[in-house]
């Protein structure tokens, strides 16, 4: 009989988390490679899902929380605390039970699985699986940064360094494991791959023996815009060649660059020549020198942000016409990194002003009156500029004397992700209440003629609103520009989510009709008749709503009906599958035990001499 054909060594894929795995992963299942029936469902993070086989997860995601120091402060479901401590003698206990697991996947095909905690886990996996093969994925740091934030996680969005610490200590261990076992692994750049899908694949047929791959692939994954729905769209959007985010963050993050330099030397598929990090400058948006002529100042007032801080500095290099200047406002920021990443910008010559903490309406104040330009636009430390915005709304104001203000629409990112399209401009929409953010391009005029942004509010937050409405009591028109102008981070106990509490905007809703009481005077007729039309909407949008709940409670409860019959029906088809679901685990589980005494028994010197007899018993009979 002849024997059948082994299915070739598991393949395990990993890698930081945000760094390509699941994409990765996705390839190789193209390619026929089993990369199991229990996976870890899509949602807004993975869209087209996360290739994450859920038994293994859950077996990596309680060894590495194990494993850490209990009560520190980290992400231990990612197995990272602050001290970077992982105690590896607690994962004894979880071999028999990865044992077991591994048992259940080996059988006549090729298989592998996928998760990036297991890079914290690659010499415990290696140690049981004996000869695997690796694919191990990383990429640039500050897209796993962007990425990170755009989870949503309130513990990353609270500290933001974490990712770029995280990062490092992930793609160590990555790196040390793929210098040991060069043959059995591939280190792969996910910004590389992205663009290169056919080095790629070729790459993966040959070192991983999948001759049949590379044409199944191309036929599953044949595009490059294929491949940025894999990704998703913060994965997709690289930043790369020159970009100023990469010379300010290799500033700030000098170990980052240099373990990504490392990468690069040593990887399959290398990321090499697709990102440089020159030393930041800001003499471009140094306004102070008096000869230079200066359109456009940017304001950035920042109070411990300073993580942050670097991608809005990094926005507004990218966004901002020639004749721009950038001013930082430290607002008495105490937190030792935020005060790091200002000694770097000023080194590099970016215009840093110092002040006592005062609130963030002296702090845009304090900056516009170190300005020198005609027009002025507010950005918050934690937010991005888009390119092209304050061009287009220079133009405006250039071409249109009687437009004062400049604004547009926002995609927010953090613990929301949406695009909010802003409304065109409406006096009695914004006397309402705010809907035009800071974020614009206004004539240096309006502020002078408002005195400023207003400090002395019951609260901070609402002075951009207070300085709208001073606008349009004065004559000034507002110009809406279509589409995205800029980025919006919503953070765990924003200040805008303050606002909404009754105890805080209320005092401030009185403090607005006080100071402008002459014009809510005026536009009284038109706000209430506008709200009793909203009144009357609303009140037609709740009956429909409660005639459309009610049929669906009827629909849910016919369904659920439905349902009780159906598992009444089923339940011994579904007693049969559950014991036929053990028999196979216990068969696997026996089969992985017989195969390591054979193997224990053919290292033996008994069986060496049983062979030696064999063959002389041979030679005798003839």
């Amino acid at each position: 009989m002849t024997p059948l054909a082994e299915p070739g060594p598991p393949i395990l894929v990993t890698g930081m988390h945000r760094s390509g795995t699941s994409l990765a992963a996705s390839c190789l299942a193209a390619m026929g490679v089993d990369m199991g029936s229990r996976l870890l469902p899509a949602d807004a993070a993975n869209p087209r899902g996360y290739f994450e086989d859920v038994d293994f997860l859950e077996i990596d995601r309680r060894l590495v929380r194990e494993a850490t120091t209990a009560g520190e402060a980290g992400h231990p479901d990612w197995g990272w605390t602050e001290s970077e401590k992982l105690d590896s003698g607690r994962w004894e206990a979880g071999r028999e039970a990865a044992r077991a697991l591994i048992a259940t996947r080996a059988g006549t095909s090729r298989w592998g699985w996928k998760d990036p905690r297991a890079t914290l886990l690659l010499d415990f996996w290696d140690d049981l699986l004996g000869d695997a093969r690796y694919l191990l994925l990383y990429r640039f740091p500050w897209e796993v940064a962007d990425s990170m934030q755009r989870l949503g996680a309130g513990v990353f969005l609270d500290h933001p360094d974490y990712a770029y610490r995280i990062w490092t200590f992930y793609n160590r261990q990555l790196l040390d494991f793929h210098r040991r076992h060069r043959q059995r692994s591939l280190l792969v750049s996910a910004d590389t791959l992205v663009n290169r899908l056919d080095d790629f694949a070729s790459l993966v047929a040959d070192r991983f023996a999948l001759s049949d791959g590379h044409a199944t692939l191309e036929r599953t994954i044949p595009t490059t815009g294929q491949i940025g729905t894999l990704l998703g769209r913060d994965l997709f959007q690289q930043v790369g060649g020159a970009d100023p985010l990469i010379g300010l963050v290799a500033a700030a993050h000098p170990e980052c660059a240099a373990l990504l330099a490392e990468l690069d030397a040593a990887a399959d598929l290398s990321a090499s020549g697709l990102w440089s990090a020159p030393s930041p400058s800001g003499a471009r948006l140094d306004g102070r020198d008096r000869e230079r002529p200066v359109d456009l100042s940017i304001v950035i007032p920042c109070h411990d942000d300073g993580e942050f801080l670097l991608e809005a500095v990094a926005s507004a290099e990218r966004s901002v016409p020639e004749a721009a200047e950038l001013i930082v406002v430290n607002d008495g920021s105490r937190e030792p990194r935020t005060l790091e990443i200002l000694s770097i910008l000023r080194r590099a010559g970016y215009h840093v002003v110092d002040q006592e903490n005062a609130g963030l309406a002296a702090a845009r104040n304090r900056g516009i009156r170190e300005a020198r330009g005609r027009y002025l636009l507010p950005l918050d430390a934690d937010n991005h500029l888009r390119p092209g915005f304050p061009a287009a709304a220079l133009r405006i104001l250039d071409e249109d004397p009687s437009v004062g203000v400049v604004y547009g629409s926002r995609s927010e990112f953090g613990l929301r992700s949406e695009e909010v399209e802003v409304p065109e401009f409406n006096l009695d929409e914004l006397l309402r209440a705010n809907y035009i953010d800071a974020c614009a391009v206004f004539r240096r005029e309006v502020w002078s003629a408002c005195g400023g942004f207003d400090g002395g509010m019951p609260a901070a937050g609402w002075e951009d609103w207070d300085l709208w409405i001073g606008a349009a009591e004065r004559g000034w028109r507002f110009h809406r520009l279509p589409g995205i102008t800029f980025d919006y981070r919503v953070r765990p106990g924003s200040m805008a989510t303050t606002l909404l509490r009754a105890e805080v905007g209320e005092p401030l809703r009185i403090y607005m009709f006080d100071k402008h009481h002459d014009l809510y005077r005026r536009r009284l007729p038109s706000l209430l008749t506008e709200q009793h039309q909203a009144d009357m909407a609303r009140a037609t949008l709740a009956k429909v709503m409660t005639e459309r709940e009610e049929g669906l409670r009827s629909e849910r409860d016919r369904l659920a009906a439905e349902l009780h019959r159906m598992s009444v029906e089923s339940a011994p088809l579904v007693r049969e599958r559950d014991q036929l679901a053990e028999e196979r685990q216990r068969l696997y589980t026996e089969l992985a035990s017989w195969r390591r005494r054979v193997a224990f028994m053919e290292g033996t010197r008994a069986w060496r001499l049983r062979n030696v007899l064999l063959r002389l018993r041979g030679r005798l009979s003839s």
